[in-house]
């Protein structure tokens, strides 16, 4: 395998945040909140800080602030915890940091997907996830089982151009009523 492929494939999630951010309109403020040290090998701390979330996104038209937990898949499902023993790709304690923003006015928290095998990506707001993990018996979930729980989820249009996509988030922020 080659270097340069190597590394793009070590850094997907990076390069998925890379690209939405690079997507996000000029009225739009995107902040990715700072990785704790252990995110870099510092990882013998005695206290570690874990991030509630990844970015918050503002929207100045709308005057609506965003917290975003932002996770790319490369099948059609992901898994989750739904407590601080297990381990699942959706963390338990991103779960609860969103529940605890999502108490506020004003902010819409949620986790916006990537499903890499279909060329899907979604924005599934806190409230309607914790519907789905309330009521799905496995500790994962497929795209399909958002439609067969019922789940409201607003899909996230993106393009491919050349190796990358591009993701309409000028149409998500002006289409985004949960």
């Amino acid at each position: 395998m080659a270097k340069a492929q190597f590394k793009e494939e070590m850094n997907i999630g990076k390069l998925f945040e890379t690209q939405i951010k690079k997507s996000v309109p000029g009225y739009a403020l995107l902040y990715r909140l700072p990785d704790p040290p252990q995110s870099f090998g510092g990882g013998n701390l005695r206290f570690s800080s874990r991030n509630p979330f990844d970015f918050l996104l503002w929207d100045s038209t709308k005057r609506i602030l965003y917290a975003l937990e932002m996770k790319t898949v490369a099948g059609k499902s992901i898994s989750f915890e739904r407590t601080k023993e297990e381990k699942g790709e959706i963390h338990f304690h991103q779960i609860a940091g969103l529940n605890e923003w999502n108490e506020y006015d004003g902010i819409i928290c949620g986790f916006v997907i990537e499903f890499r095998k279909i060329e899907t990506t979604v924005f599934i707001e806190i409230s309607e996830f914790n519907k789905l993990i309330n009521a799905i018996p496995k500790k994962s979930f497929n795209y399909d089982d958002l439609e067969k729980y019922g789940v409201q989820y607003v899909i996230i249009e993106q393009q491919m151009a050349r190796t990358r996509y591009t993701y309409n988030m000028d149409k998500f922020l002006q289409n985004c009523n949960i």
